[in-house]
């Protein structure tokens, strides 16, 4: 075998090596969510369970109070950035669903 030979041979081998993992699929177990949306009055609470196909009610839950705002720019900019599936109808119900059960700042100082 010459030299070209035995590179391409090695190189060859290296690639196959390389991919052989890739052919292999890699489980992922998430634990089980046990967290809920707050329980809201509004009819936009149905709609909210929308959210939940691209993260977890912990990330709802995490966000500290914002000013007034901040949930329709964030719900806005989930359906145009990130392309979230939600009906234009459900958008001011599902705001006003989160302005109630997760307050902005000015309303959440006020609560118990």
């Amino acid at each position: 075998m010459t030299r070209h030979y035995r590179r391409c041979a090695l190189a060859l081998a290296l690639a196959a090596a390389c991919l052989a993992p890739a052919a292999q699929a890699l489980e992922i177990k998430l634990p089980q969510e046990t967290a809920k949306l707050r329980s809201g009055t509004t009819p936009g609470a149905q709609g909210a369970s929308l959210c939940l196909m691209c993260h977890s009610v912990d990330y709802v839950s995490s966000q500290p109070p914002m000013p007034l705002g901040f949930w329709d720019a964030e719900v806005k900019k989930m359906i145009g950035t990130y392309g979230a599936p939600i009906p234009a109808e459900q958008v001011p119900l599902i705001v006003e669903y989160l302005n109630q059960a997760y307050p902005p700042a000015s309303s959440a100082a006020a609560k118990p």
